[in-house]
């Protein structure tokens, strides 16, 4: 029998604000692009908010062991906040090209692949 988390819908927004993190092409492409007709939308904004606001993955991942994470996650979710949080603290509110036009952003894209591989969901 597969281990299960208590919220596997939270779990899958995790994985993919850590696809969207991971994909500098599709940052490049999709975020901050309003399509008519389409109801999809992507930004950095909103992968920052499932992480950090409605999921709690980060800056604490250990809080939510058992109900979207695994205790074998927490360490890959501890360095996307080391290298993800000193960013935010620093650019604040900026628009997204200006994170992806950081030096740091390598290692946020680095830091989500590599959580992405833990929680067995890269592609």
């Amino acid at each position: 029998m597969k281990a299960s988390v208590t919220f596997p819908q939270m779990r899958d927004y995790v994985i993919d604000a850590l696809r969207s993190l991971a994909d500098v092409d599709h940052q490049r492409v999709v975020w901050g692009r309003y399509e008519e007709g389409v109801s999809y939308y992507d930004d950095l904004t909103l992968n920052v908010h499932v992480l950090y606001d409605d999921c709690l993955v980060v800056p604490e991942p250990s809080v939510v062991v058992g109900a979207v994470l695994f205790e074998h996650e927490v360490q890959a979710f501890t360095a996307l906040h080391a290298a993800l949080g000193p960013m935010i603290d620093d650019l604040q509110d900026a628009s997204d090209d200006v994170y992806t036009a950081d030096p740091r952003w390598s290692d946020v894209v680095a830091a989500a692949a590599a959580a992405l591989v833990v929680m067995g969901a890269a592609e």
